[in-house]
C-alpha cells in the first residue's frame, strides 16, 4: 500500500503544481507539513531499535521553520532534527523524519546548528547548553509547547515583530532543550524550553522562551 501511495505521489508531482500537491495531501490526511511534536514518538521508537534501548529525547532542532512553526517534509530546505540521548552510551544521535518512510539518522549535528548563529555571545551560550545534552534528556512527563504555539509566544514581543517585518526573508530556527523550574506548590518541575533564532545573512536575534512561565527573554 505504501508503495502505491508513493507511486501515485510521484505521478501527481510530475503533473501538478507543487503547492497544489501539498494541499491535496493535506486534504486526504497525509500532510507533509508537520510540527515539532508530531514525529517525536516515531523517532524514539526508531532510536530504541537502532541506537540504544534507553534512548530518550534530548532536544529538537527546527531548521528553517516557517512562521507557523512547521516544516515541509517534502522540502530539502527545512527539517526538524531530533536529538536523542543515551545514559548507556553517554552521547547523542540525530534523526530526521522522512515523508511516508519514518525517521532516519541525520548528518546534522551541533556544529551544523551553531554555524547559522552570527551572534558570538548567543553561540557561546548555546554551545554550553548543547554540551549537556549527552547526559541530559527531556523528561517524558515534561510539559512543553509545540513549535507553532512557541513561535506565537515569541512573536508576541514587539521587538521580534519589528525585526521580522523589516527582514521578511529572515530565517527561523528553533531549539528545544531540557529545563527545570521551581514551583512553590509543585517543587521542581521538569520541562523543556524553546530557543528561537531569527536571522539574516548578517544579523542574528536569539530569544529564550521559558515554558514554565511563558516569559520570553533575549538570549
Amino acid at each position: 500500500m505504501k508503495k502505491l501511495i508513493i507511486l501515485l505521489l510521484a505521478l501527481t508531482v510530475v503533473s501538478c503544481d507543487p503547492e497544489e500537491v501539498v494541499n491535496s495531501l493535506d486534504d486526504v490526511g497525509i500532510a507533509s507539513s508537520v510540527t515539532a511534536k508530531q514525529s517525536a514518538d516515531d523517532v524514539l521508537l526508531e532510536a530504541r531499535t537502532d541506537y540504544s534501548s534507553d534512548a530518550q529525547l534530548a532536544g529538537i532542532y527546527g531548521w528553517n521553520v516557517n512562521r507557523n512553526g512547521k516544516v515541509d517534509l517534502l522540502s530539502t530546505s527545512s527539517a526538524f532534527v531530533y536529538i536523542v540521548q543515551s545514559d548507556i552510551k553517554q552521547e547523542n544521535e540525530f534523526y530526521v523524519p522522512v515523508y511516508l518512510a519514518g525517521p532516519v539518522k541525520s548528518p546534522v549535528n551541533f556544529s551544523t546548528m551553531l554555524s547559522f548563529v552570527n551572534d558570538e555571545n548567543a553561540k557561546e551560550k548555546m554551545n554550553g547548553v548543547f554540551g549537556l545534552l549527552a547526559q541530559q534528556g527531556i523528561d517524558p512527563s515534561a510539559n512543553y509547547l509545540d513549535s507553532p504555539t512557541a513561535l506565537d509566544e515569541v512573536f508576541s514581543i514587539s521587538e521580534v515583530n519589528t525585526f521580522y517585518n523589516a527582514n521578511p526573508n529572515a530565517k527561523i530556527d528553533m531549539f528545544l532543550v531540557p529545563s527545570k523550574t521551581i514551583d512553590i506548590i509543585s517543587g521542581i518541575v521538569n520541562s523543556a524550553d524553546w530557543i528561537v533564532h531569527i536571522y539574516t545573512a548578517s544579523e542574528s536575534k536569539v530569544y529564550w522562551l521559558n515554558s514554565g512561565t511563558g516569559i520570553v527573554t533575549k538570549f
